[in-house]
């Protein structure tokens, strides 16, 4: 799955989705049907935890920060950043 796609699920979520753990899982299993994985319940409650935890510690800039560091590309964060002000 491309950046570009990613984009697009990110931007069709519902807010209402992440305000639950129900939907956040929801929300996960379809991600991960368009991406071909299927994910167990307990992938599934790591991942919950994971986002919430992050929800409550992170912004975006050290979000890139992290991208950064795991390599990934200075375009393709550019790509990530112009996305995200549309």
């Amino acid at each position: 799955m491309d950046i570009d796609q990613l984009l697009k699920i990110v931007k069709s979520v519902p807010k209402e989705k992440l305000r639950t753990d129900a939907g956040l899982k929801d929300l996960l299993r379809e991600i991960g049907q368009k991406s071909g994985k299927a994910f167990t319940d307990q992938q599934l409650n790591d991942y919950v935890a994971r986002f919430r935890k992050m929800a409550r510690t992170e912004d975006a800039e050290s979000m890139i920060d992290k991208l950064t560091q795991r390599g990934i590309k200075p375009s393709v964060l550019n790509r990530i950043k112009k996305g995200f002000r549309k």
